[in-house]
């Protein structure tokens, strides 16, 4: 893999606030929209989400307020399509400063990401926290992987109506509460689903569905660590499978790149992202329109970042 040059999307170093929990996509071809949750700290009461947009020619764009719940703390932004192309972002509002009283809301926007709609409620249940991007169904249904933070176990909620938020179901036991959080879901070429989790158990979990990810098999571990901080999984224009994330067991101070040419059987050596002091984490990846890989991640708690990564 050939992994481009880091980009700035914002710096706030020196200023009392944080910024994490990006998420990247492609709105039209070439341009990109990168999204997450700035505040003076995690779960703080002025916590809203922010903006930026890159052009085809590589600028970024300054960063812009796109919700303010205004004494809502808000966070993880994830940004995905409808099958009719329809761009939405799905995040969640705290009702009081603990991830285990949030709400997942959900707009869409039709002219990308530069306006959107009224948030509506996302799912109606609290503590329901979102981190990758759904996979589209072979019927078009929208299967969205979630997580909560009450019960620290892994959700899929399956859209039937992609544009009836609250006509979704929760599926996926996977047996692994207060263990496992933010799944990663990937589709393989035998109709089957991938499911990769954070946990606290210094690996990664793996779970496959075998029905459009209505029933899950139990997770288990892989032999990938991982030092219960997020990842993102996709599936490249070669039929490879992408993984980004942080490989050791005990910290984040280097984020990785790994592929797999076997369905997520074996994965190849990582291939350094960022490293140093400090932190580099929760990895947003896409694949864009002309084969390369756009990942966002935080660095440090005071940058977004992008790279770019061709195969």
């Amino acid at each position: 893999m050939n992994i481009g040059p880091k980009e700035t999307i914002v710096r706030i170093e020196g200023q009392p606030a944080l910024v994490h929990c990006s998420s990247v996509i492609e709105t039209t071809e070439g341009e990109l929209l990168c999204v997450w949750y700035q505040g003076a700290y995690e779960t703080a009461s002025d916590t809203v989400l922010k903006g930026a947009w890159r052009s085809a020619a590589g600028a970024w764009s300054e960063p812009e307020v796109l919700f303010d719940f205004h004494g809502l703390a808000l966070g993880n932004p994830v940004l995905w399509r409808t099958p009719d192309g329809l761009l939405n972002v799905t995040f969640s509002a705290l009702l009081s400063a603990t991830w285990k009283e949030s709400l997942l809301f959900c707009a869409s926007s039709a002219d990308g990401g530069r306006t959107w709609s009224r948030p509506a409620l996302f799912t109606p249940r609290i503590g329901m926290m979102a981190k990758t991007r759904p996979v589209t169904g072979s019927k078009g249904q929208i299967i969205f992987p979630l997580y909560s933070e009450v019960e620290q176990c892994p959700y899929i909620w399956v859209l039937e109506d992609p544009g009836d938020y609250l006509s979704g179901s929760f599926v996926a036991e996977t047996m692994a509460r207060g263990k496992a959080i933010q799944p990663a879901l990937c589709r393989l070429d035998d109709g089957r689903m991938l499911m990769l989790c954070r946990t606290n158990q210094e690996r990664l979990w793996q779970s496959h569905s075998c029905n459009e990810g209505y029933t899950w098999s139990i997770l288990r571990p892989v032999e990938i660590p991982n030092p219960d901080s997020a990842i993102d999984l996709l599936r490249l224009s070669s039929g490879r499978l992408l993984l980004v994330g942080n490989d050791s067991s005990s910290d984040r101070k280097r984020l990785v790149a790994m592929s797999s040419d076997d369905e997520g059987e074996s994965w190849s050596s990582p291939e350094e992202i960022a490293s140093g002091d400090g932190e580099y984490s929760y990895p947003s990846a896409v694949l864009r329109t002309d084969g390369s890989v756009s990942v966002t991640f935080t660095g440090g708690r005071y940058t977004i970042v992008h790279v770019q990564i061709k195969e």
